[in-house]
């Protein structure tokens, strides 16, 4: 099926903004893919604990900005099923975006996907989606990390869950 003209430049529209937030934040950035199809950006992160790896695409089919990002661990098959509730806990209390967890490998991963029809995000709207994921991952990705490594219960990931929302 053929891309519509109008999608194909409002996503080219939307790519040079998200370059341009990048450019002006001065962030270290690949870009992975860049056709009328899809553009795909990669960048780097350094939380407070384990590193991150964000990806930003830019999909003209279906005019959505997407951030992706895997943790860079599966979860053990024993433990899946305390993931699966802890998940479904941190997801509860967010307001943009959300963990899902595969059952079958273990894989968690985190996405945000805001959707472009008809308009072109501003560079604060792209530091938003980008920067509420990778506070939203570095809050997480340890407690994820030392649930599957028998370091956290899920009691513990549960209790920590409701300290943070009762600071909000």
């Amino acid at each position: 099926m053929a891309l519509d003209p109008a999608r194909i430049e409002n996503t080219k529209k939307n790519a040079e903004v998200l370059l341009a937030m990048l450019d002006h934040r001065k962030l270290k950035y690949s870009v992975e893919e860049q056709t009328e199809a899809r553009t795909h950006i990669r960048i780097h992160f350094t939380g407070e604990d384990i590193p991150m790896t964000l990806h930003i695409i830019l999909r003209a089919d279906r005019q959505i900005a997407s951030v992706l990002s895997v943790m860079p661990f599966f979860i053990t098959e024993e433990h899946r099923n305390d993931a699966a509730l802890a998940v479904t806990a941190a997801n509860h209390g967010l307001i943009d975006g959300s963990f899902d967890l595969n059952m079958k490998n273990g894989e968690i991963r985190f996405r945000l996907t805001s959707c472009y029809i008809d308009s072109v995000l501003s560079e604060s709207l792209f530091s938003y989606l980008m920067f509420v994921s990778a506070e939203t991952i570095d809050r997480y990705n340890d407690r994820f990390m030392a649930l599957n490594t028998g370091e956290m219960t899920l009691e513990q990931f549960l209790a920590a869950d409701a300290a943070d929302e009762s600071a909000k």
